[in-house]
Protein backbone atom coordinates (compact mmCIF):
# COMPACT_ATOMS: atom_id res chain seq x y z
CA UNK A 1 0.00 0.00 0.00
CA UNK A 2 0.95 3.63 -0.47
CA UNK A 3 0.99 6.55 2.37
CA UNK A 4 -2.39 7.82 0.38
CA UNK A 5 -3.89 4.62 0.48
CA UNK A 6 -3.55 4.37 3.83
CA UNK A 7 -4.73 7.57 5.10
CA UNK A 8 -7.20 7.61 2.51
CA UNK A 9 -8.23 4.11 3.92
CA UNK A 10 -8.63 6.15 7.81
CA UNK A 11 -9.95 9.00 6.77
CA UNK A 12 -13.07 6.49 5.42
CA UNK A 13 -13.34 4.55 8.22
CA UNK A 14 -12.89 7.45 10.31
CA UNK A 15 -15.32 9.88 8.72
CA UNK A 16 -12.10 12.14 8.23
CA UNK A 17 -11.47 11.77 11.87
CA UNK A 18 -14.75 12.90 13.19
CA UNK A 19 -16.31 9.22 13.99
CA UNK A 20 -15.05 7.05 16.56
CA UNK A 21 -15.30 3.82 15.22
CA UNK A 22 -16.04 0.28 17.19
CA UNK A 23 -13.29 -2.58 16.92
CA UNK A 24 -13.36 -6.11 18.81
CA UNK A 25 -10.07 -6.25 20.70
CA UNK A 26 -8.88 -8.60 22.95
CA UNK A 27 -10.27 -6.85 26.04
CA UNK A 28 -13.59 -6.44 24.54
CA UNK A 29 -15.53 -3.85 22.33
CA UNK A 30 -13.40 -0.86 21.88
CA UNK A 31 -13.92 2.71 20.52
CA UNK A 32 -11.31 3.92 17.94
CA UNK A 33 -10.72 7.75 17.16
CA UNK A 34 -8.00 8.85 14.46
CA UNK A 35 -6.78 12.28 14.32
CA UNK A 36 -4.99 14.04 11.27
CA UNK A 37 -3.42 17.00 10.67
CA UNK A 38 -2.61 19.54 8.12
CA UNK A 39 0.84 18.14 5.50
CA UNK A 40 4.14 18.59 6.18
CA UNK A 41 5.62 22.21 5.57
CA UNK A 42 8.07 21.87 3.11
CA UNK A 43 10.62 23.61 4.60
CA UNK A 44 10.35 21.16 7.39
CA UNK A 45 9.82 18.19 4.54
CA UNK A 46 13.30 19.07 3.10
CA UNK A 47 15.23 19.19 6.27
CA UNK A 48 13.55 15.68 6.98
CA UNK A 49 15.29 14.92 2.97
CA UNK A 50 18.65 15.95 4.01
CA UNK A 51 18.43 13.60 6.89
CA UNK A 52 17.86 10.75 4.50
CA UNK A 53 14.91 9.66 6.11
CA UNK A 54 12.97 6.69 3.47
CA UNK A 55 10.81 8.76 0.88
CA UNK A 56 7.62 6.67 2.65
CA UNK A 57 7.92 8.46 5.80
CA UNK A 58 8.17 11.25 4.18
CA UNK A 59 5.44 11.06 1.72
CA UNK A 60 3.13 9.93 4.50
CA UNK A 61 3.75 13.41 6.61
CA UNK A 62 2.95 14.73 3.35
CA UNK A 63 -0.68 13.77 3.72
CA UNK A 64 -0.96 13.98 7.63
CA UNK A 65 1.81 15.87 9.77
CA UNK A 66 1.75 13.55 12.16
CA UNK A 67 -0.83 10.92 12.97
CA UNK A 68 -2.03 9.45 15.85
CA UNK A 69 -3.85 6.36 15.72
CA UNK A 70 -6.08 4.09 18.01
CA UNK A 71 -7.06 6.65 20.67
CA UNK A 72 -9.18 4.79 22.74
CA UNK A 73 -11.60 4.73 25.19
CA UNK A 74 -13.75 1.98 26.62
CA UNK A 75 -17.14 2.71 27.63
CA UNK A 76 -16.90 6.22 27.15
CA UNK A 77 -13.51 6.66 29.53
CA UNK A 78 -10.26 7.68 27.36
CA UNK A 79 -7.36 5.11 28.11
CA UNK A 80 -4.59 7.69 27.91
CA UNK A 81 -3.55 8.81 24.74
CA UNK A 82 -3.34 7.05 21.48
CA UNK A 83 -2.02 3.67 20.87
CA UNK A 84 0.45 4.80 18.29
CA UNK A 85 1.47 9.01 17.55
CA UNK A 86 3.45 9.14 14.53
CA UNK A 87 5.59 12.32 14.88
CA UNK A 88 5.02 15.56 12.86
CA UNK A 89 8.03 15.85 10.73
CA UNK A 90 8.93 18.88 13.40
CA UNK A 91 8.73 16.06 16.53
CA UNK A 92 11.25 14.34 14.47
CA UNK A 93 13.76 16.83 13.93
CA UNK A 94 13.53 18.19 17.82
CA UNK A 95 13.81 14.42 18.99
CA UNK A 96 16.58 14.05 16.32
CA UNK A 97 18.03 16.89 17.39
CA UNK A 98 17.92 15.72 21.39
CA UNK A 99 19.03 12.18 21.10
CA UNK A 100 22.38 10.42 21.72
CA UNK A 101 22.85 7.98 18.25
CA UNK A 102 22.45 9.55 15.55
CA UNK A 103 21.74 6.94 13.55
CA UNK A 104 18.54 6.79 14.91
CA UNK A 105 15.95 8.86 13.95
CA UNK A 106 12.71 8.59 16.55
CA UNK A 107 9.91 8.76 13.99
CA UNK A 108 6.64 7.44 16.31
CA UNK A 109 5.60 7.02 19.99
CA UNK A 110 4.39 3.39 20.80
CA UNK A 111 2.31 3.41 24.06
CA UNK A 112 2.94 1.51 26.70
CA UNK A 113 6.15 0.32 24.69
CA UNK A 114 8.74 3.47 23.44
CA UNK A 115 9.43 4.98 20.59
CA UNK A 116 10.52 3.66 17.24
CA UNK A 117 13.16 4.89 15.34
CA UNK A 118 14.57 4.58 11.55
CA UNK A 119 18.13 3.20 12.09
CA UNK A 120 19.53 5.72 8.86
CA UNK A 121 22.86 3.53 8.96
CA UNK A 122 20.59 0.17 7.88
CA UNK A 123 18.73 2.21 5.53
CA UNK A 124 21.42 3.48 4.05
CA UNK A 125 22.96 -0.01 3.60
CA UNK A 126 19.79 -1.92 2.32
CA UNK A 127 18.90 -3.17 5.58
CA UNK A 128 16.19 -3.78 7.93
CA UNK A 129 15.87 -0.22 9.25
CA UNK A 130 12.50 -0.05 11.32
CA UNK A 131 13.85 -0.95 14.88
CA UNK A 132 11.56 -2.62 17.15
CA UNK A 133 9.88 -0.27 20.13
CA UNK A 134 11.87 0.90 23.47
CA UNK A 135 14.23 -1.66 25.05
CA UNK A 136 13.96 -4.06 22.10
CA UNK A 137 15.60 -1.36 19.49
CA UNK A 138 18.32 -3.35 18.60
CA UNK A 139 16.38 -5.40 16.34
CA UNK A 140 14.75 -4.35 13.54
CA UNK A 141 11.29 -5.22 11.39
CA UNK A 142 11.72 -7.63 8.36
CA UNK A 143 9.54 -4.50 6.37
CA UNK A 144 9.00 -0.86 5.42
CA UNK A 145 7.49 1.65 7.43
CA UNK A 146 4.65 1.67 5.08
CA UNK A 147 4.22 -2.41 5.43
CA UNK A 148 4.41 -2.26 9.22
CA UNK A 149 1.92 0.90 9.37
CA UNK A 150 -0.58 -1.47 7.32
CA UNK A 151 -0.14 -4.57 9.73
CA UNK A 152 -0.57 -2.41 13.11
CA UNK A 153 -3.67 -0.95 11.23
CA UNK A 154 -4.89 -4.72 9.95
CA UNK A 155 -4.26 -5.81 14.06
CA UNK A 156 -6.03 -3.19 15.09
CA UNK A 157 -3.72 -1.30 16.80
CA UNK A 158 -2.41 -4.91 18.74
CA UNK A 159 1.25 -5.77 18.70
CA UNK A 160 1.61 -8.24 15.77
CA UNK A 161 4.98 -8.74 16.42
CA UNK A 162 4.65 -10.47 19.49
CA UNK A 163 1.88 -12.93 18.51
CA UNK A 164 2.29 -16.62 19.02
CA UNK A 165 0.63 -18.41 15.96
Amino acid sequence: MTAESIISMLKKISDNGNKKYSVTNFGGVVNFKITFFDKIPNNVANKLIELNLPNEVIELLSYTNGLNLFEDEFKGMELGGPVCKIYSGQEILKRYQESIDKNLIPILLFRDYGEMCINIRHYKQNKDYLTYPGMEMDKCFKCTFLKWLEMFIVANGNTFWEWNY
